[in-house]
């Protein structure tokens, strides 16, 4: 197995992570692209480290790719969630086992559970989910934007 390691976020990471964030939001794991504007503005919140943590993923020294993870409480599972807003595996370094060391990383921080969302087309997301134990719920997820 590879050396996979994850790193906070920081200003030098602006250009890479923009250009994985838009391979991730033209590809179709994401629901739709995003305006640039969103980028720009969810870039300045992951550094500030408020609400969601963002993580560079290096394997072997070189990027591999980004996870977004945020944590909130849950009475529902009597503590810590961590919620995997979005990880992303360049497609060259797919394959590899990177994500899954992701979800050891993510899994060992003290959270009660973890949860995710994905798009019902990408399938090879949907395998490792799966094959990590990670559960469909039975209910529709909804969202209203507000701006």
């Amino acid at each position: 197995m590879e050396n996979v390691t994850l790193r906070k976020l920081n200003e030098a990471d602006r250009e890479s992570f923009f250009e994985m964030s838009r391979d991730f939001y033209s590809c179709g794991a994401a629901h739709a692209p995003i305006p640039e504007e969103n980028r720009i503005n969810f870039f300045k919140e992951a550094l500030s480290g408020g609400l969601i943590n963002g993580y560079i993923i290096e394997c072997d020294g070189e990027t591999a790719g980004y996870a977004l993870v945020a944590y909130y409480s849950s009475q529902e599972y009597g503590g810590k969630i961590a919620l995997f807003d979005e990880l992303y595996i360049k497609p060259e370094m797919r394959g590899r086992g990177i994500g899954k060391k992701v979800f050891e990383f993510v899994e060992s921080s003290g959270a009660v559970a973890c949860r995710l969302e994905v798009e019902s087309t990408n399938t090879r997301a949907l395998k490792l989910y799966r094959e990590l134990g990670y559960k469909e719920f039975g209910y529709i997820q909804m969202s209203k934007k507000l701006k």
